[in-house]
């Protein structure tokens, strides 16, 4: 195999990665003639179609997908290389590819991850927004910061706080429906479910007496968006079930109020997420334990 041949795989992985010629083409800083001609070239070489092209969108083939595959694992393992390298030398560097859910993203792991990009100029963070759970082996994800429970078998999780949830509405929401005293008043609201959970109209509530209530709401509206969710409790959709972190603004700012406050919804966790490896590249360790750190230091507050 020639060595230009190597470069084309790598420049055909970037367009499928991106989405588009374009997108691939601003990443790179390449000219889109320059990879549509890389591509055409390599399915010339190959003798299949990669790629179905029309004017909106790109799509792989039966054939392209299972190439690009093995193109991914290429880079992959080029990347690795280059990893070993600088480990060896003690320096964190490469691309630490990311999985997390708006809100976790914003909220936890910038914050928490900033600080080692300043210190590790060549870690270069690749964080994909994702509201959904997403395949980490077939899109090559590092690490997953997920809150709620392992599922998956071929994943590992490690718990790095609690998630405290609070119950909120607004302000004008409440006046036109009242404030709830109980968990039995609950059953004259409504709530926006979070279609993240597995039963979002339902709240289960204790007290630190031991009591507990389980209570089925009225459903207004629902998202699988932590965001949109809080922005919906704002203007006075209904009830909404937030992690705190998620709505510590909105609450001090008086634009959402907690709700029963001597009851507690069940805690649940945020993990890290990873594939089961020997062992973890070092950018991973280091990313959990600023992670870690971070949310130790500020969950309380959050």
């Amino acid at each position: 195999m020639h060595f230009d041949q190597l470069r084309r795989m790598a420049l055909f992985a970037q367009v499928v990665q991106h989405g588009s010629f374009s997108a691939a083409a601003r990443a790179l800083d390449l000219a889109t003639s320059v990879l549509s001609a890389a591509v055409s070239q390599l399915e010339d070489e190959l003798g299949v179609r990669l790629l179905h092209r029309t004017t909106r969108r790109l799509s792989l083939t039966e054939v392209g997908q299972a190439y690009y595959q093995q193109c991914t694992e290429m880079l992959a393992a080029a990347e690795a290389a280059q990893e070993l390298i600088a480990e060896s030398s003690g320096e964190i560097a490469g691309r630490l590819r990311i999985s997390a859910a708006s809100d976790v993203a914003e909220n936890i792991i910038l914050p928490a991850l900033l600080p080692l990009t300043r210190e590790y100029p060549r870690l270069m963070l690749d964080i994909q927004v994702a509201d959904n759970i997403v395949d980490m082996a077939a899109q090559q994800i590092d690490l997953s910061i997920r809150s709620g429970w392992l599922r998956d078998s071929s994943l590992v999780a490690r718990k790095l706080a609690d998630l405290h949830e609070v119950l909120v509405a607004a302000p004008a929401y409440l006046e036109k429906f009242g404030i709830p005293a109980s968990p039995q008043d609950l059953h004259d609201h409504q709530i926006i479910a979070l279609t993240r959970l597995p039963d979002p109209t339902t709240l289960v509530l204790s007290n630190a007496q031991a009591d507990s209530i389980r209570i089925n709401l009225a459903l207004s509206a629902m998202t699988d968006s932590v965001r949109l969710l809080a922005r919906m409790a704002v203007d006075g959709m209904g009830l909404a079930r937030l992690p705190s972190y998620a709505v510590s603004h909105e609450l001090n700012e008086g634009t959402l109020v907690a709700l029963l406050n001597n009851w507690k919804l069940p805690g649940a966790g945020i993990f890290a997420v990873t594939l089961k490896r020997s062992l973890q590249p070092q950018k991973v360790r280091v990313a959990i334990d600023a992670l870690n750190q971070y949310l130790a230091e500020n969950t309380s507050q959050k």
